[in-house]
């Protein structure tokens, strides 16, 4: 009878994760990439030196290019490099698995599994090619043997516990700068209950990270001062909040009266899931942890948003939302009797449901067709023609797309929100922007600009009626073509 149950528990668990593997593959190798995307390809695609230097410039530490480094030795295609986040997603879904079931019971982790495998944000993650499905593994395996030395089982603590959680910390700050404010969750934890002896041992395998991440952690000074005066993400205001809390259940944006219809599920299934939580606060002090995952980390990037800019955005709290589908999965679990299981559960489905469609279908920034833009700019490009792009979030996918295609972007304009391509991150890629207009297009007997339909729309809201480029090229070429493909232009000019 006992193998029998831990069979059907099992195959419990096999079938969350199937299903988890069948939404992170579908459109995996037609949805369009975008900006980051092509970035992270470009630079891993470089040697490790270069690597190191690239992201030296950057923001981000070197993991995930290093990882995908490797992973583009096998192949280029966009199925293939996709996958590599597709699998470090189904982790996090696993060891979501293993902790909620270690703190709550196997019925609690199979739920929480699923919403987790079934959430539009972590699918979104799962098919980007960046690093933060690597960080929200590295953070949930970190809180995973935490919990196992915090609260051992009747076979005591082993070294191997610690030595998972130095590792796993370290993967996390060699992932994404924002990881060490998931790290801290646990001190304040065990501060707030006044546990001073695990609290320090903690510190002392923190060190151990510290010591870990030391080659990458004496850049970071320079990093936080390259964001703030270069990054564009505004400070967080009430808006922000409220986006970050419907992502936990639905995908944004929806469209029509769907946004409304997500907007209140989302709202419900959170409310219901911290009055659950509420309810339970004293039975458990596993509670206690995934509280402070959820709300504290979310808070404390909040926080430091008004103090370092930018860092409350919510790719960079994934892991909170691990928490929350702990929570949750919790609270269906032990509330099904009473009815409050399904109904939430039904909220998550519902969610998702509504959610997929414009998420698998979406292509507008940063997602534009790319792809369409320049197969129709293949067909039509003669010996000479430049095809220039306006800035660098247009180019580095197009490029992408058609490496052959003779493609220029313009640089960003310098001290500007949107100067982040660092030269030294251009000399590890070898893609560098055009000074000017009369540069980019040199001799060249037609140009084809590229250009996001909102780019000439800020512009006009400022009060200027063509965009610059635009002015430019009317003044020297004639203009013999205009295409649209969903929100990107092609203008196509003659000398």
């Amino acid at each position: 009878m006992r193998t029998f149950k831990r069979h059907a528990a099992l195959w419990q668990f096999l079938i969350v994760l199937a299903l988890a593997l069948i939404l992170r593959l579908i459109v995996i190798g037609t949805r369009s990439i975008q900006y980051d995307d092509a970035f992270s390809i470009f630079l891993s695609e470089r040697s490790l030196a270069e690597i190191v230097r690239g992201t030296a410039a950057d923001t981000m530490p070197p993991l995930y290019y290093f990882l995908l480094h490797f992973w583009l030795q096998v192949g280029r295609s966009l199925t293939w490099l996709r996958l590599l986040s597709v699998l470090l997603s189904l982790g996090s879904v696993t060891m979501l698995f293993l902790l909620v079931r270690r703190l709550f019971g196997h019925p609690a982790g199979i739920w929480a599994a699923l919403l987790a495998a079934i959430s539009p944000l972590q699918l979104y993650h799962a098919q980007d090619l960046r690093m933060y499905a690597l960080l929200a593994l590295s953070q949930l395996s970190y809180y995973y043997f935490f919990i196992r030395i915090w609260r051992p089982d009747e076979r005591g603590t082993r070294w191997t516990d610690w030595l998972g959680l130095v590792l796993c910390g370290a993967a996390a700050m060699y992932s994404h700068n924002l990881a060490v404010f998931g790290l801290v969750i646990p001190n304040l934890v065990l501060l707030f209950r006044r546990e001073w002896k695990p609290l320090l041992r903690l510190l002392v395998a923190q060190a151990a990270m510290g010591l870990l991440a030391l080659p990458w952690l004496w850049l970071v000074p320079g990093q936080v001062a390259k964001i703030q005066r270069a990054f564009w993400t505004p400070r967080p205001g009430l808006i922000e909040v409220m986006q970050a809390i419907l992502l936990f259940v639905i995908h944004l944006p929806l469209p029509g009266v769907w946004m409304m219809i997500g907007g209140v599920i989302a709202a419900q299934a959170y409310v219901l899931t911290l009055l659950e939580t509420w309810r339970a606060r004293r039975e458990g002090w596993g509670l206690a942890l995934l509280i402070g995952v959820m709300l504290g980390l979310p808070i404390l990037l909040f926080i430091t948003s008004y103090l370092i800019r930018p860092v409350f955005v919510t790719r960079g709290f994934l892991v909170a939302s691990l928490a929350f589908y702990a929570l949750a999965g919790r609270a269906v679990a032990k509330g099904w009797r009473r009815g409050i299981g399904p109904f939430l559960l039904g909220l998550f489905v519902i969610g998702s449901v509504i959610s997929l469609p414009a998420y698998y279908s979406f292509e507008s920034f940063p997602r534009s067709p790319f792809q369409a833009a320049v197969t129709a700019l293949q067909a039509q490009i003669q010996p000479g023609d430049v095809i220039l792009h306006d800035n660098k979030l247009s180019y580095f996918p197009s490029h992408y797309y058609a490496p052959n295609l003779p493609q220029v972007f313009m640089a960003d304009e310098p001290g500007s929100s949107n100067d982040t391509y660092a030269l030294a991150s251009q000399e590890a890629m070898q893609l560098f922007p055009q000074p000017d207009v009369t540069t980019a297009i040199a001799t060249a007997p037609r140009i084809h600009l590229i250009v996001f339909t909102q780019a000439i729309r800020d512009y006009q809201s400022m009060g200027i009626s063509t965009h610059p480029l635009l002015a430019e090229l009317n003044a020297c070429c004639s203009l013999v073509a205009h295409q649209t493909f969903g929100d990107l232009e092609i203008y196509t000019f003659d000398r």
